[in-house]
């Protein structure tokens, strides 16, 4: 409802609303002219009528988004990306300062990504936006910002040197043996066969390091992965996703060799926590260094897997299950650089057969 009021030459316009929460609003603004007051109110009305809550969106973007990670993201993701949901908070803090929610543009968002992503790399600056989207379209549905400025955000950031991050077959053989001789030296060295696990099953380092030996069953030559570690929070987790819940298929060599470790130990899980990524990725180094092949990173077995089931000719659809991706389509996305490899061969295998 609006009323007006004549304050000397101007003339100042209320629009009165009862809010979300049941609590009486008011919005005013003034203008030279009583036209003016009257269309501004009349447009105010519509707006609120559409659910727009002017007054509730007076807050800055930061104590906003707060709010926002408390109600849609406490208990709707794990523990793990909640936590990185809250160390935004900080860069919101410190890049937005005090910008008001209802007051952003499109061309103040951009300018503070840009800004962002001169000192950042783009996977990182990626997930900052991804989250600043995700909030600011809540806030438009609930009504707190008036307009879409968030859409067209673009991704800025420091692109990293390409790097190859995975094995050759050759490569990848000459490893695994390295690995299997030196079985003997795991249980004092027990990232030997977090490696021997990771290039034989593609398996992430989380779902590795919070593996326990009741996840092997020795009969069947199988591991259960149904659980992660989180070394941001140095402790055992829900898995990524629900396709990462899986029974993987692992040879009787590597089997025999988890069960040979498990006689020489007194403990239910295989490997003991925490495990630091710097160490890891040091001892691999070194190991890869000495052998004369591909420097890769821990992630990098996983890589490695995938690329020798493909070398191999291994459907992709059961490539994608084996290594807990939700879909083909995400296999497709990762593996596009070994996949164009692989492509060259088979348009061979196709030019000789149309040649014969």
């Amino acid at each position: 409802m609006a009323s007006f009021e004549k304050r000397g030459k101007k003339w100042r316009a209320v629009v009165s609303y009862t809010d979300a929460h049941g609590i009486r609003q008011k919005t005013s603004k003034t203008f030279e002219l009583k036209k003016s007051a009257t269309a501004w109110a009349s447009e105010t009305e519509t707006k609120v009528n559409g659910g727009l809550d002017i007054n509730a969106g007076n807050i800055t973007f930061t104590d906003y988004y707060k709010k926002w990670v408390e109600t849609y993201k406490m208990s709707t993701v794990r523990e793990a990306t909640f936590s990185k949901y809250t160390t935004y908070i900080n860069i919101f803090d410190d890049l937005f300062k005090n910008a008001q929610l209802n007051k952003l543009t499109i061309n103040f968002l951009q300018s503070k990504i840009n800004l962002f992503g001169k000192t950042h790399s783009r996977a990182y600056t990626k997930g900052l936006i991804a989250t600043i989207k995700r909030s600011l379209k809540d806030a438009q549905i609930d009504g707190l910002i008036e307009r879409d400025i968030f859409s067209r955000l673009i991704l800025t950031g420091k692109q990293p040197k390409k790097e190859i991050n995975y094995l050759s077959a050759e490569e990848f053989k000459t490893l695994q043996h390295w690995l299997y001789s030196h079985e003997s030296e795991i249980v004092n060295d027990q990232l030997i066969l977090s490696y021997l696990i990771a290039i034989e099953t593609g398996m992430r380092f989380g779902e590795i390091m919070a593996l326990s030996f009741s996840d092997i069953d020795y009969e069947r030559d199988t591991i259960n992965v149904d659980k992660s570690y989180s070394q941001h929070l140095k402790a055992i987790t829900d898995p990524k996703n629900t396709s990462s819940i899986r029974t993987v298929t692992i040879t009787n060599n590597l089997s025999n060799v988890i069960k040979n470790y498990e006689k020489k130990v007194t403990r239910n899980n295989i490997f003991v926590l925490p495990v630091y990524g710097g160490i890891v990725g040091r001892k691999l180094s070194r190991i890869t260094k000495h052998l004369n092949i591909q420097n890769i990173k821990f992630h990098g077995l996983r890589h490695s897997h995938v690329s020798f089931l493909l070398h191999n000719d291994v459907d992709i659809a059961y490539i994608s299950k084996r290594v807990g991706h939700s879909n083909v389509t995400t296999t497709l996305s990762v593996y596009a650089h070994i996949l164009k490899e692989k492509e060259k061969t088979q348009d061979n295998i196709v030019k000789a057969l149309m040649e014969k």
